[in-house]
């Protein structure tokens, strides 16, 4: 593909994403929507004017790992510990391990391999809090309990994802069911992240501060980067995931004294600016709701329909039920919370967001040749994503309406 075309067909994803991203926020929803379906316009879907193409995949994929790092800038774990982090964990395991099962059993159920059903259960272990901040900020509840609860939930959440995730992709690409290699993998992938975590703050925080008095404030944000690829480098030799380790990154140097004045504007300038929107727009691009129908038939009595159509009514009944009973439950279980306030902490944790997203095109794109059905799955993945992010809001702010 020549420079033009690169150019023109980022510059229409650009341009469509912004405009369609900004109607919908206006309209009380999340932008990812109208990124998404700025993509649907403009792929194969539609219009035909941007195609998929190993350059739009290599920016797609740098888009991750920014997004993924701008994530781990957000999450303050001496923060999560001070907030009720065991009700916290408690509702997230919940909530995760029930999802993961029932979206597990409900493809395996279908027909598709194992393997592929247990990377579909792990990218909904995580829930897009976002849209739930987004709604309750627009309500004006950012103090209740049923906001910092969700808050907490929304970054262990994460961090359950990601380690089943890192856990997952050290097994795959390790390959065999060999229980000797299996442990190693293991160990390997859980003594990278408690490295990370527990040695990478002190070195970044010697780098940085060494740039500060030796550099311009600019060089920190250089510093930032070198720090988010080298550990997404090291993640991705180990088989733990490029992903991860730009995740682990941000976690890092979000305790940073010049986090939140310097590291973190300036790296959602870069991310939200460009790389987000374009992850966003290019996941609309590789929607192909066409292929879905026209997939294996399954019959039912006098009914036959598409397996892939299946698949995505079952999943995003099974997802938003186990999200909204797992979490409604672990916390009647907890204790300290009215029924008003259960309900819409279950509510809250039905959307699904970039995780998934993000989960599912590395199956797509790294996993894909051990994962047979990915591609068509990864339109399930992303269609459950569109849908939930509009009818969590709906559900919420009727939730509130009729206190």
């Amino acid at each position: 593909m020549s420079v033009a075309n690169i150019l023109f067909e980022l510059l229409l994803m650009l341009l469509l994403g912004k405009i369609l991203g900004d109607i919908v926020k206006r309209m009380g929803f999340s932008p990812l929507i109208g990124q998404i379906v700025a993509g649907i316009i403009l792929g194969p879907m539609a219009l035909r004017l941007v195609g998929l193409s190993w350059e739009l995949d290599e920016l797609s994929n740098l888009g991750v790992l920014f997004m993924m790092f701008l994530m781990g800038l957000s999450v303050d774990f001496e923060k999560l510990m001070r907030e009720s982090v065991y009700k916290a964990s408690f509702i997230s395991l919940c909530g995760g391990l029930l999802t993961f099962l029932s979206a597990m059993t409900i493809t395996v159920l279908l027909g598709f391999e194992l393997n592929t059903a247990i990377l579909v259960g792990i990218s909904f272990i995580s829930t897009s809090t976002a849209i739930g901040f987004m709604v309750l900020n627009e309500l004006g509840d950012n103090y209740s309990k049923v906001y910092k609860t969700i808050m907490t939930v929304g970054t262990t959440d994460d961090i359950f994802a990601m380690l089943a995730f890192a856990l997952f992709n050290s097994y795959m690409i390790g390959g065999g069911i060999d229980v000797k290699s299996a442990f190693v993998l293991f160990l390997c992938a859980l003594g990278f992240i408690i490295f990370v975590l527990w040695f990478g703050r002190s070195i970044s925080e010697r780098l940085i501060s060494w740039t500060v008095k030796s550099s311009s404030e600019i060089s920190v944000i250089t510093v930032a980067l070198i720090i988010m690829f080298m550990v997404a480098y090291l993640g991705e030799n180990i088989k733990v995931a490029a992903v991860t380790g730009a995740f682990l990154a941000g976690t890092i140097l979000a305790r940073s004294p010049f986090s939140y004045k310097i590291i973190t504007p300036k790296i959602e300038a870069i991310s939200e600016g460009f790389f987000i929107p374009l992850f966003f727009v290019y996941t609309g691009v590789r929607i192909n709701i066409d292929q879905m129908f026209k997939s294996t038939p399954l019959n039912l009595y006098a009914v036959s329909i598409p397996i892939d159509v299946f698949l995505f009514l079952g999943l995003i009944m099974a997802v938003m039920a186990s999200k909204y009973v797992s979490t409604f439950g672990a916390a009647w279980l907890m204790g300290g919370y009215r029924r008003d306030e259960m309900h819409k902490m279950g509510l809250a944790m039905t959307p699904m967001g970039e995780y998934t997203l993000v989960i599912g095109l590395i199956g797509v794109t790294t996993l894909g040749a051990i994962l047979p059905g990915m591609e068509s799955v990864y339109s399930v993945l992303a269609l459950i994503v569109l849908f939930t992010s509009i009818l969590t809001p709906i559900m919420l702010k009727k939730a509130y309406e009729s206190q």
